[in-house]
């Protein structure tokens, strides 16, 4: 009996086991939820390179949209029917600048000497992600504006850490819309980089109210996530299936220098409403 169950989830594990795909999104279709996409490389013998193919979409993939751009993608057979999972696009506007940023971020995060992160009083440096939109970004475009910095991943189960640090986040920017800070913007960036892509990210924020308009979820692969960590001071380690960190949260004025930092989950979001007043 064991050797029989063993057995159907061998085969199970290989029908439904992911598969790497990249491709153009040649098409859209908003009623099956699905990309058509004219495949370019594949991990699999199952898509070859200039083959057309239908993939349902999450919803969050769905309304970034990505027509006519190039995306990476995990292509799993399940429900009889192919989907696309962790979509990510590798090109677009800024794409070839972001990349140039980051060599630079990466370059000089080396060179940082041990125990050193970024305190209270000190200027972040240029680094470039992809946002809940699919657009690839710079943390300068936000020079001239001020801004809380945070870090989760959508898949943490811990209450008192992304949850509450999500939760907190929202509560934050309604405060501050409240109190007139209409430059006040807020950015999340992601530990899980390999899960959380844009439409996950996109997903995920609606869930706990945040608006787009001034709130940055940010991903991108894992060298720059951890150059970042590096420079703000943040442990993670990955152990029994997920993430264990250390959290930071930042409020970083319209010069990009850090003007406040707490430690740890317990951070009060009336303590950076009234620094963020003072900016």
């Amino acid at each position: 009996m064991h050797r029989i169950v063993l057995l159907f989830f061998v085969l199970h594990q290989a029908v439904f086991a992911a598969t790497a795909i990249e491709g153009k999104v040649i098409s859209i279709d908003t009623a099956a939820k699905a990309f058509e996409l004219e495949v370019s490389k594949s991990g699999s013998s199952e898509f070859v390179a200039g083959d057309k193919k239908s993939f349902r979409v999450s919803r969050g993939d769905l309304e970034v949209g990505y027509l006519g751009r190039h995306i990476r993608a995990n292509a799993a057979f399940y429900n009889k029917a192919w989907h696309l999972e962790q979509v990510f696009p590798v090109d677009g506007d800024g794409a070839d600048e972001v990349r140039l940023v980051n060599r630079i971020f990466h370059r000089d995060t080396e060179a940082m000497k041990r125990g050193k992160f970024l305190r209270e009083g000190d200027v972040i440096p240029n680094f470039g992600m992809i946002d809940q939109h699919g657009k690839f970004v710079q943390i300068n475009n936000l020079k001239g504006k001020s801004f809380v910095l945070n870090f989760i991943f959508t898949r943490c189960q811990a209450a008192k850490m992304c949850p509450a640090s999500s939760t907190k986040m929202e509560e934050l920017q309604e405060k501050a819309r409240g109190a007139g800070l209409s430059n006040l913007h807020f950015v999340t960036v992601s530990f899980d980089p390999a899960f959380d892509s844009p439409g996950t990210l996109r997903t995920y924020a609606k869930g706990y109210g945040m608006e787009f308009d001034n709130f940055h979820l940010l991903t991108m692969n894992q060298e720059v996530v951890d150059d970042l960590l590096r420079q703000v001071g943040i442990l993670t380690m990955e152990e029994d299936g997920t993430i264990n960190h250390t959290i930071a949260t930042l409020l970083v004025d319209a010069e990009g220098r850090v003007a406040y930092r707490e430690e740890g989950p317990a951070w009060k979001t009336e303590n950076f409403l009234k620094k963020a007043k003072a900016l």
